[in-house]
């Protein structure tokens, strides 16, 4: 079936986030103590549909393109950055979850249009051939979200019934066949509940088998013909929808520093008694919003490339390194912003009270994800700009 979704759709859904930003900043602070999103917040986000933002239009989900799902999370993340990543993760699951048959798809949303898949790639486990399926064991950590899910697509090595390997995968386990251990004890972040999930000798139907090399090749496409969002190549589809909070993140820095400033702050250790008076702060707001813009080009840009590539064009190793450079770009100018920000407010923007030291923290952990790391980035694009084939990272 193919569906289409018009510009006022997709306005509609960022005017709802933009409504939730004031209630994910009162829940900012308690989500950080739970380790976990507030409960409230997390009920405004499945009742928005942005827990699972990608899930497929025929069993009420939004189908969300990746553009808008970009401008979604930006905005969650301006209320509170560790929700707003946990909403992102999440709809990230549902496109992957979205990716297997029909009748996966009605497991995880016939009975529930707002149902929740957590996942990771890791392959700390073992999936053993049986009848029908597979018999899966195994430890995944970290997974945002898991105490909220009620999925979990993880990473798995498959063997058939003889012990030979049949290559890697990811498995739909209903999070109810597991347990979760609270392992998750970070500086930034904490509010994810990226705790580990454990699962012992679940088993697990064929048809909730997703293959990591039809995956990684985009070779689900095919099985999707009518539908566009699922035509884009996952890895960067899903690289890209990671920005959404970590813009968001810088956005809330500079709209604190803003609102800091507008009360009159003094610059310690000098005669200014307004910040704003000091051309080093002008200079310093002026840089920190332009480096916020930067990240919002870069973005941008390979936001555009993905959507191109729903069409039909394949991407080629060169333009998949370019969307990795683009993405450390976008990092490396919002973690600037952030410095500069930090600066503008001195020490006591580092008070337990203000949330500009939060987000700071939160931004710093989620910009260090593996998929986003820039000196990957640039050796991917580097590796690529001088024709060298060989890469060193099959997520791109």
């Amino acid at each position: 079936m193919n569906t289409v979704r018009d510009d006022h759709f997709e306005d509609t859904l960022i005017d709802r986030a933009e409504k939730l930003i004031p209630l994910l900043q009162d829940h900012a602070a308690e989500t950080e103590a739970a380790g976990r999103p507030a409960e409230a917040s997390m009920q405004a986000l499945r009742e928005a549909g942005f827990l699972n933002l990608f899930a497929p239009a025929a069993l009420g989900g939004h189908q969300a393109s990746l553009a808008t799902a970009v401008d979604v999370f930006d905005r969650l993340g301006r209320g509170c950055g560790a929700t707003a990543w946990t909403a992102m993760l999440a709809s990230g699951g549902s496109f992957l979850a979205a990716l297997l048959d029909d009748q996966a798809r009605t497991d995880v949303w016939g009975d529930d249009p707002y149902a929740m898949v957590c996942g990771g790639f890791g392959m700390n486990s073992s999936a053993h051939a049986v009848p029908g399926g597979f018999t899966v064991s195994g430890r995944w950590e970290p997974l945002s979200g898991v105490q909220d899910a009620q999925w979990a697509l993880v990473g798995v090595p498959l063997v058939d019934s003889s012990g030979t390997p049949l290559g890697p995968a990811m498995a739909l386990i209903p999070t109810n066949a597991g347990t979760v251990e609270q392992t998750w004890q970070v500086a930034g972040m904490q509010g994810t509940g990226s705790h580990t999930f454990v699962v012992d000798e679940a088993f697990v139907p064929a048809h909730r088998i997703l293959s990591l090399p039809k995956v990684l090749t985009g070779a689900y496409a095919a099985d999707h013909p009518g539908e566009l969002l699922y035509q884009a190549m996952a890895i960067p589809f899903l690289t890209l929808a990671m920005m959404g909070p970590i813009l968001g993140m810088a956005q809330a820095a500079l709209s604190v520093t803003l609102e800091r400033l507008a009360k009159g702050k003094p610059v310690g250790g000098t005669t200014y008694q307004n910040a704003i008076d000091s051309p080093a702060v002008r200079f310093a707001i002026a840089d920190a919003a332009s480096a916020i813009d930067t990240a919002r080009l870069h973005t941008a840009r390979a936001v555009s490339d993905v959507e191109l590539a729903q069409h039909g064009q394949v991407l080629t190793v060169g333009q998949r390194a370019r969307l990795k450079m683009d993405t450390a770009t976008a990092v490396l100018a919002a973690r600037r912003s952030v410095q500069l920000l930090l600066d503008i407010n001195g020490a006591s923007g580092f008070a337990s009270t203000q949330p500009l030291q939060r987000i700071w923290r939160d931004l710093e952990v989620a910009t260090r994800h593996q998929q986003l790391a820039p000196d990957i980035s640039r050796e991917v694009y580097g590796r690529a700009l001088l024709g060298i084939e060989e890469q060193i990272s099959p997520l791109m």
